[in-house]
């Protein structure tokens, strides 16, 4: 290799060597910097786009518990008047425009006193006003000294100003009058101390005048037959001397403007500048449309009618613009223009009648008695009064209405009222509130009772309910009866919030039930709440989305109360056993007089009790019922004996249907309580479950001794206990099922057939439980909720190969029952209604040969409705159905066309869901969508699909095929869009119909606001369904087998 020498280079090397390019990269600076920002420009760009995509609206993730919860969150709060605002005293004067065979409306004013409390000043007030248009208003300050001016005109053009001062006969202030000649001190004396002293104040600040009027017009004309009244005003002079204000009059207040907020129905009024602590009069002109839901009007004959107000749930917005306050009551002082022909029925007496030149009557009541504002009421229409009589020991007098004279010498609630009132008066330890009460007729298209302080309409089958009709009729009569007049004391003494309702509504269902037959001890009318209210709550309280009680109530959701008050009454009897019956009676009374007037809610209710009643250390009555009433469900109690030891453990856990393996940590606080075979039913043993797992007590009872928990059912929830327990329970009862009583023997056959459903136990075990009711048990209650659990089987059994088995096997076990009962039809008693309704639905040929005889012989509507009583004609109507084609279809069709019987066209209706031809099923599914129904009606017919297996399948398949139809038409209206989604239950009884539930669900999640509790309650009702046929009918299989 040659080398270099000398100096530097002399280390130097020269080598052969060829450089060539190899595996590696050569980059320059100049492409790292490229490569470097490419890489930047890349992170940046894949961070918008994260971004990008993570804001987009996500499809919701949600099980069953989410959607429960979903409605309440999701729902419009209701808003509510000025808060600061307390109304004193409401003046209506009132101008119904009836037009039976087009729109009526009416034209009113209200003169509204307040008290504003807020120290920081309003600038406005605002007002619930639903489809109201307000035409003139005007605000004044009734405690700023009136300014003297010996006489004023005021000019009122025509059509500003058409009321008259019924009271007075002169004509009433137009906008522009400040007088506050009515008396603000007969305000105050019903309000409390201080605001009576202010107002007593602000009277005596205004100046007493003399008033001379001159008329230069006619008084108002009303005409109120079929055609609309006519209202004809011109201008009026009016001419007044002594005191009045000025236009500058320093008690005018300025309004600057005002506005409508249609959806939350709140009218806003803004003022020029704020008002202070005071006492102010708000005076309005106003129209409103009289829509269904808030008004009814209905035909008596061609001629005569009925028209009424039902503001309960609804509130009386929609009558006439008002602070609808929940907390604090008014007096109402009413004034309505009506027809000599008509008569006029509100809450309190008529005061003054008075005759105008043309013939109709100016008619004036009594000033109220402090009312929350939905307790107004009024009726008008052609009725007239047939019977007064004297209620109980009171100086009130009830007064019966009718179209038409009538002798009610037979009237079964006539003679029944005193007792009822007597009784009423014995539970509340309070005489009856008011100085009256008229109880009106109402027509045969009204099927809905309606109740009022002072004043109840009910349908018209009850009302003509006589003493030879049957026991049924009879017993629903006298419950109903007893629900109205009861509320006569409960709404007008005492107020609660919307959210706690259930205390009142449940308390009078539990009342209704517990004194039938104290006031008709010969009908042999028992107790049956258990079977007809207790039952049915149970059952759809009985999967894991159940909701509280304890929620916030929507206005819109309002019409699902009866779900909610039905459960209260549960509460309210499990709490009444678990003191003494004296306590209880007395808290009732310590409510009633302690919160008078005002409002009261769970923990006064519960201060009160305690304080009438002992109970053990660490129980605290009010945490004992907010187990109750802040979760959803009811406790399974599981009773385990230790025989040797003579110990008991009893566990508590969550009774849940849809998933009964799973653990919950729900846990309630339980008046349990016990007997043995030697104790005494009047007085069992008793002791509080505390919120845990279990209890374990001992020195119970002997080996040979059965032990029996919830007697009576009396607590909300159901009692399991070990196989040897349930054994010695069955021998008792076959060796004397007397020895129990009715309430106990219903609720143990409710037990066993719910404990087989959620699969704690086994079907052969409950069928053997009830084998001695055949032959022996003869009593309404055991057999009716026998007969609620054989139909829930018959449902489930429908499409499997034993149905037929079955049926037969249920004719078999009936058969003995029918044949003793079933041709009782005019006695009428409920054991005849339920066998009558097992015979039919399970095919029984005698049933089924009386229902087509009847069907294929009457030559008329008549004819059947003489043969076939109003009790079981809906029975009847089913079983036609049933086995109907396309004739019996026309039947249906033509006679729900032309039936004017509301009651009965609901009974045609409820039955049409029978069919068993698709066809049929959909059309009727096809004209609800097309509005051929009323709005009330839908609900009925809807609510009967899920009773046939084959309705709830046609209606499973429609509502998923048409939902945006469905909820784009009934947009609003949540009873009816719940009634379609709660039509699918029942029809889902595969794995593919509960994925087809579920893609369904989420395709339209937005759309089912409103609903999605309800298609919770399907998709848990799919789940108990579809693992019950998995896991439980093999048992059936088996039990018929050996029955065969």
């Amino acid at each position: 290799m040659p080398q270099f020498s000398g100096g530097p280079v002399e280390f130097m090397t020269s080598d052969d060597i060829e450089l060539k390019r190899g595996d590696g990269w050569f980059l320059s600076y100049t492409k790292i910097a490229g490569i470097v920002v490419v890489f930047i420009i890349g992170v940046v760009a894949a961070g918008f786009l994260g971004w990008y995509i993570n804001s987009l609206p996500k499809k919701e993730e949600f099980d069953s518990v989410d959607l429960s919860d979903d409605e309440i969150e999701g729902a419009v709060d209701e808003t509510l008047a000025s808060p600061f605002v307390i109304p004193l005293k409401y003046r209506l004067e009132l101008i119904p425009i009836i037009d039976v065979t087009g729109s009526s409306r009416l034209k009113g004013r209200v003169v509204i006193d307040f008290r504003v409390n807020d120290t920081t000043g309003l600038d406005r007030i605002t007002l619930n006003a639903g489809n109201v248009t307000v035409t003139n208003y005007k605000l004044s300050n009734l405690e700023t000294p009136m300014k003297k001016r010996r006489s004023i005109i005021v000019y009122v053009s025509s059509g500003s100003s058409e009321f008259n001062d019924f009271s007075g006969g002169r004509v009433l202030r137009s906008v522009n009058d400040n007088s506050t000649e009515d008396s603000i001190q007969e305000d105050a004396e019903t309000e409390n101390a201080s605001e009576a002293t202010t107002l007593a104040e602000a009277d005596n600040q205004t100046t007493a005048t003399e008033t001379t009027i001159t008329t230069t017009e006619q008084p108002i004309t009303v005409t109120t037959t079929l055609k609309p009244t006519t209202v004809q005003t011109t201008t009026q002079t009016i001419v007044e001397t002594g005191s009045l204000p000025t236009d500058d009059d320093s008690s005018r207040i300025p309004i600057a403007s005002y506005d409508v907020d249609e959806d939350k129905k709140i009218l806003t009024i803004r003022l020029d500048s704020q008002i202070q602590q005071g006492v102010y009069e708000l005076d309005l002109e106003y129209e409103t449309a009289m829509d269904e839901g808030e008004f009814f009007i209905a035909n008596y004959t061609e001629d005569m009618w009925l028209m009424g107000t039902r503001l309960r749930h609804s509130g009386a917005k929609y009558l006439f613009p008002v602070f609808d306050d929940t907390v604090h009551k008014s007096v109402f002082s009413v004034s309505v223009a009506r027809s000599k022909e008509t008569r006029v029925l509100t809450n309190m007496p008529s005061s003054t009648l008075r005759d105008t030149t043309d013939g109709s009557v100016l008619e004036t009541f009594n000033d109220s008695v402090p009312l929350s504002t939905n307790e107004l009421a009024f009726l008008m229409g052609h009725v007239k009064p047939m019977n007064e009589t004297v209620i109980g020991n009171t100086d009130a007098v009830a007064t019966f209405w009718c179209e038409s004279n009538r002798d009610l010498h037979d009237s079964y609630l006539l003679d029944k009222l005193g007792s009822i009132v007597i009784n009423l008066i014995d539970v509340f330890s309070l005489a009856y509130p008011l100085p009256k009460v008229d109880i009106v007729c109402l027509p045969p298209g009204i099927d809905e009772n309606m109740a009022s302080p002072g004043l109840i309409a009910i349908k018209q089958s009850l009302f003509n309910t006589a003493d030879k009709s049957s026991l049924v009729v009879k017993s629903r009569a006298l419950k109903d009866l007893i629900n109205l007049m009861g509320q006569q004391w409960f709404s007008e003494l005492v107020n609660v919030n919307r959210s706690e309702e259930w205390i009142l509504g449940g308390s009078l269902i539990h009342f209704q039930h517990r004194i039938v037959p104290e006031i008709d001890p010969s009908s042999n009318l028992a107790d049956s709440f258990l079977v007809d209210v207790q039952q049915y709550v149970m059952e759809i309280d009985g999967y894991t989305v159940s909701r509280p009680l304890r929620e916030n109530v929507n206005n819109h959701l309002l019409e699902s109360l009866n779900d909610e008050y039905a459960k209260g009454a549960c509460l309210i009897r499990m709490l009444h056993g678990a003191i003494s019956d004296t306590a209880f009676r007395n808290g009732y009374k310590k409510l009633i007089n302690r919160w008078r007037y005002n409002a009261t809610d769970l923990a006064d209710f519960m201060n009160i009790l305690k304080e009438e009643t002992e109970l053990p250390d660490k129980i605290s009555l009010e945490e004992a019922m907010n187990s109750w009433i802040s979760q959803g469900g009811h406790p399974l109690v599981t009773v385990m004996r230790n025989y040797e030891e003579r110990s008991i453990t009893v566990y508590q856990e969550q009774f849940s249907l849809d998933k009964p393996s799973e653990s919950t940590s729900k846990f309630w606080q339980i008046p349990l309580n016990y007997i043995n075979s030697t104790g005494n039913w009047s007085s069992p043993t008793t002791l509080w479950f505390p919120a845990e797992p279990r209890i374990t007590f001992y020195h119970v009872d002997p080996n040979d001794s059965w032990i029996l928990f919830n007697v009576n059912k009396t607590g909300y929830y159901r009692v399991h206990y070990d196989e040897k327990n349930w054994m010695l329970l069955k021998a008792a009862l076959a060796e004397n099922h007397e020895l129990f009583p009715v309430e106990t023997r219903a609720s143990l056959i409710d037990d066993v057939f719910s404990l087989a459903a959620m699969g704690v136990m086994k079907y052969e075990a409950a069928f053997a439980f009830i084998k001695y009711m055949q032959m022996r048990e003869r009593h309404y209650q055991p057999w009716a909720a026998l007969t609620r659990h054989m139909l829930k089987l018959s449902r489930l059994l429908y499409e499997t190969s034993v149905f037929n088995d079955f049926q037969e096997y249920i004719v078999k076990f009936v058969s003995p029952l029918y044949n003793e009962t079933g041709y009782k039809l005019e006695e009428g008693s409920e054991l005849t209604m339920v066998a009558i309704e097992l015979a039919c639905v399970f095919e029984h040929a005698e049933c089924l040969d009386w229902a087509k005889n009847i069907f294929q012989n009457s030559t008329d509507d008549e004819e059947i409705e003489k043969s076939v009583p109003s009790y079981v004609r809906e029975t009847f109507y089913c079983t036609i159905a049933r086995y109907g084609t396309r004739k019996e279809w026309n039947y249906f069709t033509e006679k729900i066309r032309s039936t004017e019987d509301e009651e009965e066209r609901k009974r045609l209706l409820s039955s049409a869901a029978c069919f068993q031809a698709p066809w049929v099923l959909q059309s009727i599914l096809s004209e609800i969508l097309q509005g051929r129904f009323k709005e009330d009606e839908i609900p009925v017919i809807l609510k009967s699909f899920p009773r046939n297996p084959a309705a709830a399948q046609v209606a499973s398949r429609f509502v998923r095929a048409n939902w945006p139809e469905i909820a784009q038409r009934f947009a609003g209206s949540y009873p009816i869009l719940k009634s379609f989604v709660l039509s699918m239950v029942n029809g889902l009884t595969t794995e593919q119909d509960m994925e087809d539930l579920l893609i369904f669900r989420e395709n339209n999640y937005d759309s089912m606001k409103g609903t999605r509790y309800a298609a919770a309650l399907v998709e848990a009702n799919g789940n108990f369904v579809t693992t019950w046929l998995k896991n439980s009918l093999a048992q059936i299989e088996n039990i018929l087998k050996v029955k065969a």
